[in-house]
């Protein structure tokens, strides 16, 4: 019965409009396709599928324009589709959609905020490179990772939902480190590595930034160095919980991606590997090594650098170099800038994505700016681009959600025994706390709003703390416990 509605709508459609027919039944069958999927899977899968998507499918000549109105592309299509499954699977479960925790009030602020700031300001900007950046950061940053929380938070039931952001990162890492190595090859003079590259997008030029890194099949390097940071220590994890060929598989993983990290040139990606490997030998080690690998490690790094000097001091990026100054007094300047900026807008900004046509008519600096790349005119730090563009009131409201998204970390701490050992424990929230440290570290240097996959990790995985974080709560009396939470 429930397909016969809309079975008849589309005849009555096609009949009406028959250039509509095919693409009404295929619309048909996919709906059933998605039904099936609601009732025979799990539709959490589709929330890290949809993260994914932003490392591989996100390419200009895949998306579709659609006059007066935004532009779909494959990972939106697949975000309409995780949502569509999530409100059939609370139909089907008959489930109450909860909307009872004060953060989603922040959150519903800050996308309110955010949407009018930039309404206000108008939805696309005059700078041609930048044209999309309001509504393009807006709904890929904002709106969606926070839709997606949400539904995170509504769909957690059973501790397995742990497990999936890590076999799927781990599966997405292969390929990323596939492309990074060799990109890598390529760069450094293996014209035979283009060829083994797909898509073949992925080697255009024009396609991006940070052509000559290991990108993966990102738009730029710093997305794959803010994924193959949390991969690594995503990784330390999940090799406690699998056995045999799994576990070999994801130790060779590991070993892999510190290499892949450097093939970024990303310096922010190797501060923040170091500072996550001390949360990491602190609070997620086993058997209270964590300060003795920690002292080891220290110990390593010292004598490779001391080895490795030659290299680290010089300012060529594919050797090692990190001491190339023009990038940091450019980030110098737009600090400065960012500064001036929240002087004369203080409190709601220039508008949300409009800091580039702002700052370009800005004095700069001919020394350093003025001969670079169109790119370093938009503000490389996360926090700065916020409060030059929403203001204060912006930079407050994003800073109470990060410490509100911590905040459920520490009471879900409270309530997880030292003892337990499945995929949810004690552990998974240092993992937790190493994918939210180094998206801010690295938020430092440059500006994560363009890096929707990045956002999106963050912030489904809030949803799932949050989410287990309700099901641990004590339950009123009447009504049973949530099952399948320890098993």
């Amino acid at each position: 019965m429930l397909a016969v509605a809309p079975t008849i709508g589309i005849a009555a459609l096609s009949i009406a409009f028959p250039e509509v027919m095919p693409w009404g039944f295929l619309a048909l069958v996919a709906g059933a396709v998605l039904v099936y999927w609601v009732a025979r899977w799990d539709v959490m899968v589709l929330t890290w599928l949809w993260v994914a998507s932003y490392g591989l499918l996100d390419f200009d000549p895949w998306k579709i324009p659609i006059p007066g109105f935004f532009v779909l592309s494959p990972p939106r299509i697949i975000f309409v589709v995780a949502v569509l499954a999530y409100l059939l699977s609370f139909l089907v479960r008959g489930e109450p959609v909860r909307f009872d925790r004060k953060i989603f009030w922040l959150l519903l602020a800050v996308v309110v905020y955010f949407g009018v700031n930039s309404h206000m300001a108008g939805w696309t900007s005059r700078v041609a490179k930048y044209h999309t950046a309001p509504y393009f950061r807006y709904i890929g940053s904002v709106l969606m990772p926070f839709v997606m929380l949400w539904f995170v938070y509504n769909g957690t039931r059973a501790e397995h939902h742990a497990a999936w952001p890590f076999i799927l990162a781990s599966a997405y890492g292969w390929y990323a480190l596939y492309l990074g190595y060799l990109q890598f090859a390529w760069i450094n003079g293996a014209e035979w590595a283009p060829a083994l590259i797909w898509p073949k997008y992925i080697t255009d030029p024009t396609h991006g930034i940070h052509v000559a890194r290991g990108r993966g099949a990102f738009r730029g390097a710093g997305a794959q160095a803010t994924f193959l940071v949390m991969l690594f220590y995503m990784n330390l994890y999940s090799m406690r919980h699998v056995r045999g060929a799994l576990r070999i598989a994801l130790i060779v993983q590991a070993v892999m991606i510190p290499p892949a990290i450097f093939f970024t040139g990303i310096r922010a990606g190797y501060v923040s590997f170091l500072v996550c490997g001390v949360v990491w030998c602190l609070w997620g080690a086993r058997m209270r090594m964590g300060k003795l690998k920690l002292a080891a490690i220290t110990l390593l790094l010292i004598g490779a650098t001391m080895a490795l000097w030659p290299y680290l001091s010089g300012t060529e990026r594919k050797r090692g170099g990190v001491a190339q100054m023009g990038p940091v007094r450019a980030r110098q300047i737009l600090a400065a800038q960012a500064w001036q900026t929240m002087q004369s807008h203080p409190w709601f900004g220039v508008g949300f994505g409009h800091w580039v046509e702002y700052q370009v008519q800005m004095k700069r600096d001919p020394a350093t700016l003025a001969g670079m790349p169109l790119f370093m005119v938009s503000q490389h730090n996360l926090f700065l681009t916020v409060v030059s563009e929403t203001g204060v009131i912006g930079l407050v409201a994003m800073v109470a959600v990060f410490v509100a998204a911590f905040g459920h970390s520490l009471l879900l701490r409270g309530k997880l025994p030292p003892t337990a050992s499945g995929w949810l424990s004690r552990e998974f929230l240092v993992v937790y706390w190493v994918i939210m440290l180094n998206f801010l570290v690295q938020a430092q240097f440059r500006d994560l709003l363009w890096e929707i996959g990045s956002c999106g990790m963050l912030w489904c995985m809030s949803g799932l703390i949050m989410g287990f974080n309700r099901l641990l709560e004590p339950q009123p009396t009447g009504i049973p416990p949530a099952q399948g939470v320890w098993r």
